[in-house]
């Protein structure tokens, strides 16, 4: 005796990160359109909505959330850069081709200090190759057992148009008299070297056999000589001059 076999249920798709995010912000208030707001649901931060550009990361720089409007901005969709380490996504240089973007970079250094990092101008390599000017602004937020993440808000701009958003502003004319950096000792080169390489004082004073005191002295001194207001600006400014 034949029996007829019942038809199988439709499988339904799970929705992509990005249809999420767009589902999600059809509660935006009337008037705004979809596309200009993206929403990004990560249950460390709760809901956060913006129209900049927005991607978060954890202590160890990966990438755990990315939002729409990065997606139109670098062409990358959230399942393919959720869980990287974000400096091999974005390859970020400083405008004049420096690079900022490293494993233990500054902004992941000072977020783990609990500070901030001033926004500053980054170009980034889009998933076609293509290079954006981009101003980041990096919010951080500090959680239980040491953890944290950064919040970094991308906006496009012009290379060069927006010094008040440049991790090193550019010398005015004024600047051009300036007297010139000072020199800098043997030691205080190897210091501003291990830094450059995405070291710690700790690392430092370990692989130069110095104190943690003798240290922060030896950074203290190549800040001043190199009129930099923080480390960020240090390694920056030390790679503008050719010492690193």
């Amino acid at each position: 005796m034949l029996t007829k076999s019942r038809p199988a249920a439709p499988q339904t798709a799970k929705p992509s990160p990005r249809s999420s995010a767009r589902q999600s912000s059809r509660s935006t208030p009337a008037g705004v359109k979809l596309d200009d707001t993206a929403v990004v649901e990560e249950s460390w931060l709760g809901r956060i909505a913006t129209t900049d550009g927005l991607f978060v990361t954890d202590e160890r720089q990966r990438i755990v959330s990315w939002s729409s409007a990065a997606q139109r901005m670098l062409g990358y969709a959230p399942e393919e850069v959720v869980g990287q380490p974000c400096y091999l996504v974005l390859m970020g240089r400083e405008p004049d081709g420096h690079p900022v973007c490293g494993h233990g970079c500054p902004v992941t250094k000072n977020a783990r200090r609990g500070r901030g990092t001033p926004a500053y101008e980054v170009t980034a390599q889009a998933r076609d190759g293509s290079l954006h000017c981009l101003s980041n602004s990096v919010l951080v937020l500090d959680g239980p057992r040491a953890a944290f993440r950064v919040i970094h808000l991308l906006r496009a701009v012009r290379p060069g148009r927006t010094q008040e958003r440049r991790v090193v502003p550019e010398p005015d004319a004024a600047a051009e008299d300036a007297a010139p950096i000072e020199a800098l000792t043997r030691r205080e080169l190897e210091v501003l070297r291990l830094f450059a390489g995405a070291a710690t004082i700790d690392n430092v004073a370990e692989a130069l056999s110095i104190s943690l005191f003798t240290a922060r002295n030896h950074i203290s001194s190549i800040q001043r000589k190199l009129g930099a207001r923080n480390r960020l600006e240090m390694v920056l400014i030390g790679m503008r001059a050719g010492l690193v």
